[in-house]
């Protein structure tokens, strides 16, 4: 039973440092202009962040049943960038998705999309500034000013700015009441801009989070779901964690020759984490009794260096045009992790909230883990005006690992393969646009857990592939349709019979995805998406393992609504409303227990007015609108948390 126990509580570990890892990623401190409207702005329903709000199909963490800020698919203005610490908007202003269509003419796209950040505007050469005040969820509340200071014109530019935030934002992504944390973010991207043919940029970022509640985690004792139970704060109150997020870097642009130009930029990302705890309850039966454990981390941080360099040479007339792309881009990170204290706090009920005594914790080495990919590669495209695009690459990619764990020998690992991208699009009518698109990629795959009996054993690099086809149809000018198919081929790695931690098979996301955005009828606007798919973990023997035909957490249906009606009778005023469903999802590693399926309504409302003859909008919104009521759970690994109860978000924003 301690092995189980032990077993068990390394398995969440790992699970919850991705889900924290996927966390930090994740944006929560933002900027939001006045004028900003994500339905209006967005190019289709698969995913768009702006300001303050996200909508469509996917988001960051989350694209087909993957998570490409994981897997390494993250960019900034299209540079190669690994994200290692939350990016703020002070220095973003949001983020699309890049799958399918998308991806067409994108030099060297990725398996499982690309999450694409866009740099702040810097504005126009003249003194401006954003101030934002925040209410809500539950207890959050915030105020962020952005500002931009031209100190020579328009050729040498100020982006700059700061936030104060009380966050209820928790890892699994849905605020939840009484868990909050205090945020603190200073930002700028400066820009240099002497002529038309050269701009530099900078970006530092600095994101401080203290008094961290700490989030509980329910893992079962058998195929089921936890319990209902009352949803609110049952946390430890000591059990705070505090971070540090921290981005810096540079953008170059610059326009060579007539045939040839450079983008540039090189990124230091780091994510640290000084204090953290988990709160654990183990073997939790339907009733809701439970083994509580506390895990208390010592610093746990990852720091990474990247970036690209890529030289584009364009030939050719107006309707006939080529490029030619050179590349190369590279990252170096180091992971420090482990050397945690587990305490059996004993029994406890998953609802209750019951303070014990902060313990003693004493902890013992980290793990090191270095972790190098850099690639060089060439690309061509070929685009007819209003007929074709094609473009296909490769890229030499040269892999390396060396892990030393506490106790036992460095091991090392390497590879070096060939990866190759294609993508192609054809106008079928002036409406109709039919696109293909087929791409390798390269993963790191982490080592064997530490209850593992091949513990600190690292695990092979996950060659993957993605395959894409689809049409884009202009139903009208002002909307668009996208309708495509999709196929990710990924390793699937678990914990085997033996206790070994391997590759047990292959994961295998299929489907079907539609897309319409733009404005249905005046004054209506809106993106809509539907995913009809399904991952299938591909293997022998997997019901001897324990594992299931169908990935963890992933429904085979998945729909997104979002609506903006704006009122012919006060153009000041709009209506909008957000509906997200999806369908029953395997709840255990085996399928055996299966999670509802649910409909997540959210409705509010913009009105736009002046103050001081600036222009405003004061945007409300009631979020989980019917009270639903269902379990978060965690991609790879059956570890629940709960989801918000009915909460209303609102904030005032001003541009002067």
């Amino acid at each position: 039973m301690i092995a189980i126990k032990c077993g068990a509580i390394a398995k969440a570990m790992g699970t919850v440092s991705a889900v924290m890892l996927s966390f930090s990623l994740v944006s929560r401190v933002k900027a939001q202009h006045a004028s900003d409207d994500p339905v209006a702005s967005a190019n289709d329903g698969f995913g768009l962040t702006l300001g303050l709000e996200s909508i469509g199909l996917y988001s960051p963490g989350f694209v087909r049943g993957f998570n490409p800020q994981v897997a390494g698919n993250v960019r900034i203005d299209g540079l190669y960038f690994d994200q290692q610490g939350a990016l703020s908007n002070r220095v973003v202003e949001g983020s699309s998705i890049r799958i399918g269509v998308s991806e067409i003419g994108y030099a060297f796209p990725a398996p499982t999309g690309i999450v694409d950040y866009n740099m702040r505007h810097v504005g126009n050469g003249t003194p401006s500034a954003t101030i934002v005040v925040s209410e809500g969820p539950f207890q959050a509340r915030g105020v962020s000013i952005d500002g931009n200071l031209p100190l020579i014109s328009t050729e040498l530019q100020l982006p700059v700015g700061a936030s104060y935030q009380v966050s209820t934002q928790t890892p699994f992504g849905s605020p939840n009441p009484g868990y909050t944390s205090t945020v603190v973010n200073v930002g700028a991207t400066p820009q240099w801009k002497p002529n038309d043919q050269l701009s530099i940029r900078g970006i530092v970022d600095w994101t401080q989070t203290t008094n961290a509640k700490t989030l509980p985690f329910v893992l079962m004792a058998g195929d089921y779901l936890p319990p209902e139970t009352p949803r609110g704060y049952d946390g430890l109150n000591w059990a705070e964690g505090k971070s540090i997020a921290e981005n810096y870097g540079g953008i170059v642009i610059a326009r060579l020759s007539r045939d040839w130009s450079l983008a540039a930029g090189i990124f230091r990302s780091v994510a640290d984490n000084p204090i953290s705890y988990t709160d654990l309850y183990l073997n939790t039966r339907p009733n809701g009794s439970a083994e509580q454990f506390v895990v208390s981390n010592p610093d746990q941080s990852t720091s990474s260096t990247s970036g690209e360099a890529r030289l584009t040479g364009h030939f050719g007339t107006d309707s006939w045009r080529q490029d030619v792309v050179l590349l190369a881009r590279g990252r170096d990170t180091l992971a420090l992790y482990g050397g945690s204290d587990v305490i059996d706090v004993g029994p406890a009920l998953i609802s209750q909230d019951v303070q014990v005594p902060e313990p003693a914790f004493t902890y013992s080495a980290r793990t090191h883990d270095r972790t190098d990919l850099w690639s060089a590669g060439v690309a061509y495209r070929a685009q007819w005006q209003g007929r074709a695009d094609l473009a296909f690459g490769i890229q030499q990619e040269n892999y390396s690992k060396e892990v030393s764990s506490p106790g036992l020998p460095e091991a090392e690992v390497s590879d070096h393969p060939l990866r190759a991208y294609g993508t192609a699009a054809i106008a079928v009518t002036e409406r109709a646009t039919a696109y293909a698109c087929y791409t390798q990629g390269l993963e790191d795959s982490g080592i064997a857990s530490s209850s593992a009996e091949n513990r600190g054993a690292i695990l092979p690099d996950a060659r993957t592939w993605q395959a894409d086809a689809g049409l884009r149809y202009s139903l009208t000018p002002q909307l668009k349709l996208i309708a495509g198919i999709f196929e990710i081929d990924k390793p699937y790695f678990n914990l085997d019979t033996s206790n070994v931690d391997r590759a047990l098979g292959r994961q295998r996301a299929s489907g079907f995805e539609f897309s319409a955005s733009g404005e249905l009828v005046q004054n209506l606007k809106i993106t809509a998406a539907m995913l009809l798919g399904e991952v299938k973990v591909i293997g022998p023997n997997l019901q001897a393992e324990g594992v299931g035909p169908f990935a963890l957490n992933q429904a085979r249906f998945l729909t997104t609504v979002n609506a903006n009606y704006k009122l012919p009778w006060a153009s000041a005023l709009s209506v909008d409303i957000a509906i997200t469903h999806f369908g029953s999802y395997p709840a255990s590693l085996d399928d055996v227990a299966q999670g509802p399926a649910a409909t997540l309504v959210a409705v509010g409302g913009r009105y736009r007015f002046k103050i001081l003859g600036a222009p405003a909008t004061l945007r409300v919104q009631v979020q989980n609108l019917t009270n639903e009521y269902f379990w978060n759970l965690a991609f790879n690994a059956p570890v629940f948390s709960q989801y918000q109860p009915r909460a209303f978000f609102g904030y005032l924003t001003a541009d002067f």
